[in-house]
């Protein structure tokens, strides 16, 4: 699980959250780190903010997630969301987007369905 944020605060409560919940975390704060995480290694998942420190950063990290051989399941999440944004993630096909503040429910339960998800669409 690789979780992308530029916000300190929410990057280690994330990354306490679902260590917790029994996943293998890799944190990044910045969009040069989750660029640098997704060359090197594969991901089932990855959780990443939209407005990653440039604007629409995070979008174009999503972006290039999904054209990965293997792309984890991504999750983008904002405390800003614009019609604009939230478009560009439908054209991306991410697999969900959470509003901050999220719920910690909200994150790992959607995760669960998406991992699981992919799982029986790759059979």
């Amino acid at each position: 699980m690789l979780i992308v944020d530029d916000e300190p605060s929410i990057l280690s409560t994330y990354s306490m959250i679902l260590r917790e919940a029994g996943y293998e975390v890799s944190a990044c704060d910045s969009y040069v780190c989750g660029e640098k995480q997704l060359k090197e290694r594969s991901y089932d998942a990855a959780l990443i903010d939209i407005q990653l420190e440039k604007e629409d950063g995070g979008l174009m990290l999503a972006e290039q997630a999904k054209k990965l051989r293997r792309p984890p399941v991504v999750i983008l999440c904002t405390g800003y969301p614009t019609i604009e944004r939230l478009r560009r993630a439908l054209q991306l096909r991410v697999d969900y987007l959470v509003l901050k503040p999220a719920e910690v429910d909200e994150v790992t339960s959607v995760l669960q369905r998406s991992l699981v998800r992919r799982e029986l669409t790759k059979n």
